[in-house]
């Protein structure tokens, strides 16, 4: 068995800016020995010590899975949080073994009890990114539309170092201010967080949500509840592969709890709840493909889809893209395997065909989603692609290109 990862706490101020790392000694894999995961805080001189460090462990968790090395904290971590954290790595190495052969043991050197005031109002800590799952749920939320299930929005935080790189500030500054009319709509406190702890990309996107939560963790006293926003709705058979809201609840703890929103919404229904606000539909960037940071380049994979989630939506030119939908992007739209064709069944075409849309871009879809079999659960499909041969998967693939 590997030696332990040994995690130390340390927080300090850099330029006049808040800086808290993670200090992880005897790492085995990409940085050994030792990996320093740092967060921080543009514009924040000070800011109150979190009282446990549950948040900022589920990234260094998952990459030490990777590794099978235990962690050992040198720090306060709450009963509840650790509880979840070693049964979030244990439901992870079930879903996903070849990616993480042994259910880790995270352990502590203290243990504590924390409670927040009986009296708080249950308020978040919203992530925003800029995507539509994203604007999204900061709207839902911030807005009160969600009704009697609505949690206010304390406090808003992008994060620098998961879309963008923390060498490229111009792109994040191009993807912030393309955001601002959506801040500015909301009219709450606005935040960034920089950040290296997507340190070991391996993880991702199984990585995604416990490192965000461990970015809005840092304004925690303001709220007892991390906002993220689900990507793929209840329903869609990827349960191991991204980040379901029942898993990834898991990376709460007794201090700050983690809120995972609209996974019984699916894109189009996003969509149509965002209508009305024209300009935060023009804000929305979804591509990571385009040359130009602040801008959908309309022509990728990404971007063809969700402007087929704006035409389920009775909306044909999406405000977020300089140039229309047509026939043309459709054609070429890339289905090399049975993978993406079945994301773009359970993304697009499922809730195209729910709605009875009609129009030249439909018909040419449904020509080339005819040839797409029925969805099938993932093991299975791996199990058959291992015995056919393989001059029948190249017939596959070119039936579907």
């Amino acid at each position: 068995m590997s030696q332990p990862v040994h995690i130390w706490f340390e927080e300090g101020q850099e330029d006049g800016e808040v800086v808290r790392r993670l200090v992880c000694e005897g790492v085995v894999g990409p940085g050994a020995p030792r990996l320093d995961l740092w967060w921080r805080i543009p514009g924040i001189a000070s800011l109150p010590v979190p009282p446990v460090l549950d948040s900022l462990l589920g990234g260094p968790l998952l990459w030490a899975a990777m590794s099978n090395q235990d962690i050992v904290v040198h720090g306060p971590v709450s009963a509840g949080g650790l509880y979840n954290l070693n049964q979030l790595v244990e439901v992870r190495q079930r879903f996903s073994p070849e990616r993480y052969p042994r259910a880790i043991e995270l352990r502590a050197d203290s243990i504590v009890e924390v409670a927040r005031d009986a009296n708080e109002p249950s308020k978040a800590i919203a992530a925003l990114s800029g995507g539509l799952d994203s604007t999204f749920t900061v709207v839902r939320h911030g807005l009160g539309l969600a009704g009697e299930a609505t949690i206010p929005i304390a406090a808003i935080v992008m994060v620098h170092g998961f879309d963008a790189s923390l060498d490229r500030m111009d792109q994040f500054d191009a993807m912030r201010r393309r955001a601002e009319p959506t801040i500015k709509l909301l009219d709450v406190p606005f935040h960034v967080v920089r950040t290296n702890s997507r340190l070991d990309w391996r993880t991702w996107p199984q990585s995604a949500i416990p490192l965000t939560a461990s970015a809005l963790s840092h304004f925690g006293h303001l709220a007892p509840i991390a906002l993220v926003s689900a990507g793929a709705p209840y329903g869609i058979p990827r349960f191991s592969i991204g980040h379901p809201t029942l898993i990834e609840s898991l990376a709460s703890g007794d201090w700050f709890r983690v809120v995972t929103d609209g996974t019984g919404f699916g894109r189009v229904d996003k969509v149509e709840m965002l209508a009305p606000f024209r300009d935060v539909l023009a804000a929305i960037k979804v591509c990571w493909a385009g040359d130009d940071p602040g801008k959908n380049c309309g022509m990728c994979e990404k971007c063809v889809m969700t402007r087929l989630n704006f035409l389920a939506a009775g909306i044909r030119d999406a405000p977020c893209y300089e140039t229309p939908l047509n026939p043309e992007m459709i054609a070429r739209l890339a289905m090399p395997s049975m993978t993406p064709a079945r994301d773009l069944f359970r993304m697009c075409w499922n809730e195209i065909e729910a709605r009875k849309c009609r129009g030249p871009e439909i018909d040419l879809l449904r020509k080339r989603l005819s040839r797409v079999p029925p969805d099938v659960v993932i093991e299975g499909r791996k199990k058959i692609a291992r015995w056919l041969p393989r001059p029948v998967k190249q017939l596959i693939k070119r039936a579907l290109a």
